[in-house]
Order: structure tokens, then C-alpha cells, then sequence
């Protein structure tokens, strides 16, 4: 029987999402697809002086833009031919071709693990993350792929998040002397809105990649990783996946490794996703859940405990399992009804 995975708790996944948001940095990286830049009016006017631009000062966010190593929205449609006839829905992929920390597709996976074994120290030396990805992608991933606009998204959601900021200052200020958990009641409508407004913009610039991350121990690592990467090559999961690399400044016994699905909408796929790990042994129905995180919330630095409040996964294994989540095609978050009927309410909407 597979050994427990220390999957933690929404706290302690805040040290390891700084390490999730390292994307790979290439000349040329076959697996970002970012649009031209769209011009867009933010939500409100910044100056330069504020939290817009701490955001874009940061080295994390500064490192994602070079970058933008995710997987845009598609769904598995299948398509006809002239004839009439029902064409394939998969095309050959080959995103890493010469990558050395990656898999390449004439490769095995055995041959891949020997050659770069992920408990061995000197494989850092290839870089942060080893990749394994599919050999196939859905047809109208490929089509999806011009919309996506990574920059357009930044854009949006820091004009959002410094509208949140002056918003809780306002409630502050009519609300001099009182508690801090007051305050925090009295804007949790608005962080539902927030955390709503910023999943309807991942969906428009088309950024709506996302992960399954897992944290294996040092001793269930090699298995781990191995299950992982089998059952990625054979597009048993999504179109990638990644392991941390080893680290000597990090003192944890457990290394992170995500598997991306292509979009965090399609609630079918990350459903199926999360039903293959509980299938291979690598997340437990009955045990500690695993959290699904988008990239969005990544390239805008949102973490456990951040100072918006809010919710830094969309979800954990258990609400999956349970049917207890489940994400519109805006991008809203249904989770139960406690959410939604208080923000609809409070809202008029």
C-alpha cells in the first residue's frame, strides 16, 4: 500500500508556492504560448508609488513574464473531416525537443530517469525543475493557444487587487477602533468578489492553466516522480508535469511536484486528473488532501496567508472527491452554498 504523502495543510503550502512559481527559462520554449499584448484600461488608475508597483517589481513576477511557461485552455472536441468523417482530437506535441531537463519523446521513460535521477543532488545541475509532457495535445488546444495574453491578465488583476487594497482602507477608516477579525468580516463579500473578478480575467486572456501539486517525502520521491512521469508520457493526466530538483538550502523532507491540467473550468478533466492519482496511489481519498492551484494566482504572487485573504488553492482533493467545488465557465467558484448566496446578497447581483 502506497505510504501517506505529507500533503499539509493550506499554511504550510505557502513555503512551497514560492517554489511552484518557478516557470522554465529557455530561448525559445516551446511550451509558452503568450498572444500579443492587448492595451487594456485598468479597473483604476495607479500611482507610482503604490501596491502596483511592488507587484511588478517583483523578481517572481519579472521571472513569469520572460517566460510564461503555461498551458492554455482547451477541451477534447473532437472535429470532421471534408468527408464527413470524425477526425482525431489529438495532435503531436514535442514542446521540449532538446531540452536537456526534460524527456525527450524518442526517449523512455526509464532511460529518462537514469539519466536524470531525481534524489541524486547533482541533477540540480540540469535546473530547478525536470519535465516529462505528453506526446499529444487536444486539437483545440492548439487553436486556443493564440488567445491566451499573460500580460493582459497582470495588467487586470494587480488593478483589482490595489482596487481591494483602497476598498478595505475605506471600510478601516468607517470602522476606526474596531478588530481586526471585524474588519476582516466585514470585507469577506468583497474578497468573494475579488477572488471572482480575478478567475473571470484568467478566463478572458485565456490564463487558465493550473496544477495538482504533490509533496512527496525524500523516501517516496523516486516513486512518486516515477509514477508521475509514466503516466504523463502516456497521457494518462495532463499535458505536463515537474518535480523540484534538489536544493541545499531547503531543509523540508519532502520535494514538490505538479501536475498541470489545461484548464481550471473544465471540471470533467481536473476531476480526472485527481481520479488517476487516487488510482495510482499518489493521493488518498481518506487521507490528507492535495490542492489544486492556478497559474493566475501564481504570476500575481497570491500565497497562503497573503494579504488580500484570500483562498491561495481553488481547491482541495476532498471538496473534488466529495463534489463539494465547482468552477463555471466565468471562472466563478461554487464551494457549497455559504459563498455565494453571502456575496449575492450582499451584492444585489
Amino acid at each position: 500500500m502506497a505510504a501517506e504523502m505529507p500533503a499539509g495543510d493550506e499554511t504550510t503550502q505557502a513555503q512551497w508556492e514560492q517554489e511552484a512559481a518557478r516557470t522554465l527559462k529557455l530561448p525559445h520554449d516551446p511550451f509558452a504560448h503568450v498572444a500579443k499584448r492587448r492595451k487594456l484600461d485598468p479597473a483604476v488608475k495607479g500611482k507610482d508609488d503604490n501596491v502596483l508597483t511592488f507587484l511588478r517589481s517583483r523578481p517572481q513576477i519579472a521571472s513569469m513574464r520572460e517566460v510564461a511557461a503555461t498551458t492554455p485552455a482547451a477541451k477534447r472536441t473532437s472535429k470532421r473531416n471534408l468527408n464527413g468523417d470524425e477526425a482525431a482530437d489529438l495532435l503531436y506535441s514535442d514542446r521540449f525537443k532538446g531540452h536537456a531537463a526534460a524527456r525527450q519523446q524518442d526517449e523512455t521513460v526509464n532511460a529518462f530517469l537514469k539519466r536524470l535521477p531525481v534524489a541524486d543532488p547533482a541533477t540540480a545541475n540540469a535546473g530547478p525543475w525536470l519535465w516529462v509532457s505528453s506526446s499529444q495535445i487536444p486539437r483545440a488546444q492548439k487553436q486556443h493557444a493564440k488567445r491566451e495574453d499573460v500580460d493582459a491578465f497582470i495588467e487586470q488583476g494587480e488593478s483589482l487587487l490595489e482596487a481591494f487594497i483602497k476598498r478595505r482602507s475605506t471600510v478601516e477608516a468607517e470602522n476606526h477602533g474596531k478588530a481586526p477579525a471585524t474588519i476582516t468580516r466585514y470585507m469577506r463579500p468583497h474578497r468573494d468578489k475579488l477572488e471572482n473578478d480575478l478567475l473571470s480575467a484568467a478566463v478572458s486572456t485565456g490564463t487558465t492553466c493550473g496544477k495538482w501539486m504533490l509533496f512527496p517525502s525524500s523516501e517516496d520521491l523516486p516513486r512518486f516522480w516515477r509514477v508521475v512521469a509514466e503516466a504523463t508520457a502516456e497521457g494518462k493526466l495532463g499535458p505536463v508535469s515537474k518535480v523540484g530538483t534538489y536544493d541545499p538550502l531547503d531543509k523540508k523532507d519532502a520535494t514538490l511536484i505538479c501536475v498541470y491540467t489545461y484548464d481550471f473550468t473544465d471540471n470533467d478533466d481536473v476531476r480526472r486528473v485527481l481520479d488517476q492519482l487516487v488510482e495510482l496511489g499518489l493521493c488518498r481519498r481518506d487521507g490528507k488532501p492535495i490542492y489544486y492551484k492556478c497559474d493566475a494566482y501564481t504570476y500575481l504572487g497570491i500565497a497562503s496567508e497573503n494579504t488580500y485573504k484570500l483562498r491561495a488553492s481553488l481547491f482541495s482533493s476532498g471538496e473534488v472527491l466529495k463534489n463539494e467545488a465547482k468552477v463555471l465557465e466565468d471562472g466563478q467558484i461554487l464551494r457549497g452554498q455559504r459563498k455565494s448566496t453571502a456575496t449575492d446578497s450582499f451584492f444585489a447581483l
